[in-house]
Protein backbone atom coordinates (compact mmCIF):
# COMPACT_ATOMS: atom_id res chain seq x y z
CA UNK A 1 0.00 0.00 0.00
CA UNK A 2 1.28 3.48 -0.84
CA UNK A 3 2.26 6.16 1.61
CA UNK A 4 -0.89 8.19 0.89
CA UNK A 5 -3.16 5.24 1.59
CA UNK A 6 -1.37 4.50 4.87
CA UNK A 7 -1.81 8.11 5.99
CA UNK A 8 -5.48 8.07 4.98
CA UNK A 9 -6.05 4.87 6.97
CA UNK A 10 -4.41 6.53 9.99
CA UNK A 11 -6.59 9.61 9.53
CA UNK A 12 -9.73 7.46 9.39
CA UNK A 13 -8.80 5.91 12.73
CA UNK A 14 -7.73 9.08 14.55
CA UNK A 15 -9.48 11.98 12.78
CA UNK A 16 -6.41 14.03 13.68
CA UNK A 17 -6.27 17.55 12.16
CA UNK A 18 -2.46 17.36 12.23
CA UNK A 19 -2.53 14.23 10.10
CA UNK A 20 -4.97 15.83 7.65
CA UNK A 21 -2.65 18.86 7.37
CA UNK A 22 0.26 16.48 6.73
CA UNK A 23 -1.70 14.78 3.95
CA UNK A 24 -2.39 18.17 2.35
CA UNK A 25 1.24 19.26 2.62
CA UNK A 26 2.72 16.03 1.24
CA UNK A 27 0.08 14.92 -1.26
CA UNK A 28 -1.61 18.15 -2.29
CA UNK A 29 -5.25 18.80 -3.03
CA UNK A 30 -5.78 15.32 -4.47
CA UNK A 31 -4.66 13.58 -1.28
CA UNK A 32 -6.64 16.01 0.87
CA UNK A 33 -9.81 15.50 -1.16
CA UNK A 34 -9.37 11.74 -1.12
CA UNK A 35 -8.88 11.70 2.66
CA UNK A 36 -11.99 13.83 3.19
CA UNK A 37 -14.03 11.65 0.84
CA UNK A 38 -12.93 8.43 2.56
CA UNK A 39 -13.75 9.96 5.96
CA UNK A 40 -17.19 11.02 4.76
CA UNK A 41 -16.65 14.72 5.39
CA UNK A 42 -16.79 17.66 3.01
CA UNK A 43 -13.60 19.40 1.95
CA UNK A 44 -14.92 22.53 3.67
CA UNK A 45 -15.22 20.67 6.95
CA UNK A 46 -11.70 19.29 6.43
CA UNK A 47 -10.40 22.80 5.83
CA UNK A 48 -12.15 24.02 8.97
CA UNK A 49 -10.53 21.15 10.90
CA UNK A 50 -7.07 22.37 9.96
CA UNK A 51 -7.94 26.08 10.15
CA UNK A 52 -7.57 27.15 6.53
CA UNK A 53 -11.20 27.72 5.54
CA UNK A 54 -12.03 31.26 4.49
CA UNK A 55 -15.74 31.93 4.20
CA UNK A 56 -15.59 35.47 2.79
CA UNK A 57 -16.95 34.26 -0.55
CA UNK A 58 -19.93 32.57 1.07
CA UNK A 59 -20.66 35.69 3.13
CA UNK A 60 -20.55 37.87 -0.01
CA UNK A 61 -22.97 35.53 -1.81
CA UNK A 62 -25.47 35.69 1.04
CA UNK A 63 -25.11 39.46 1.32
CA UNK A 64 -25.68 39.87 -2.42
CA UNK A 65 -28.88 37.79 -2.23
CA UNK A 66 -30.36 40.12 0.34
CA UNK A 67 -29.26 43.23 -1.56
CA UNK A 68 -26.29 44.26 0.56
CA UNK A 69 -23.05 45.15 -1.17
CA UNK A 70 -19.85 46.40 0.32
CA UNK A 71 -16.60 47.41 -1.33
CA UNK A 72 -14.46 46.74 1.74
CA UNK A 73 -13.69 43.16 2.81
CA UNK A 74 -15.73 41.66 5.60
CA UNK A 75 -13.94 41.48 8.92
Amino acid sequence: MGELHVRIEQFLKTRSPELLREILNHHGKYGFSLACHKAGISRGKGKRMIGIYNDDGAIRQIAARVGYSRSKPFI
